[in-house]
């Protein structure tokens, strides 16, 4: 009975230990989402549905998208594009700009990995459309990893918010 009973111990002291949680993966953030401003413009950003889903994306060829489980936005990546955005546009009128992405994410290549942004964006006012434009933004990751990727990804907001920013002011 004794030696049922050190077993019975062992093995609940085995499974306690093989079920021991496991430290949670890391969740990023946009390096300049966490600047803080304020603009006159109502702004909105909408993001293709396979980039709501929190993971951060891997293009892995023209028809595959790989969204990661483990590797997560911190927070929802709009609200990080919008206040990232919102920083870059500190004057202006009272209008809306809309910025519909496409694409944000890593793409595997066969030659080089990038990062990859695309998407439009309009600014309308009281009389309607004032401004258009598309985004087209492409630079090669330099290192892998998915930390370098969102500051790569980072960097590149910061150019496509720039060039919104001179072309509506």
């Amino acid at each position: 009975m004794i030696r049922l009973l050190a077993i019975a111990a062992i093995l609940c002291t085995l499974w306690s230990c093989s079920h021991a949680p496991q430290p949670s993966p890391p969740g990023y953030v946009l390096p300049s989402a966490t600047l803080s401003a304020h603009s006159p413009l109502t702004i909105k950003v909408a993001l293709a549905n396979y980039l709501n889903r929190g993971g951060i994306v891997m293009q892995l060829s023209d028809s595959e998208i790989q969204v990661a489980r483990h590797h997560r936005w911190a927070e929802p990546l709009a609200t990080q594009l919008h206040r990232a955005l919102e920083a870059h546009m500190t004057t202006g009128h009272e209008q809306t700009l809309t910025v519909e992405l496409t694409r944000f994410q890593g793409l595997q290549g066969e030659d080089r990995d990038a990062a990859v942004i695309s998407g439009r964006w309009t600014l309308a006012g009281d009389n309607g459309e004032v401004a258009k434009g598309r985004i087209q933004w492409e630079a090669a990751l330099e290192n892998g990893g998915y930390a370098n990727l969102i500051r790569t990804l980072d960097r590149g907001w910061q150019a496509v918010a720039a060039e919104i920013a001179t072309t509506i002011h």
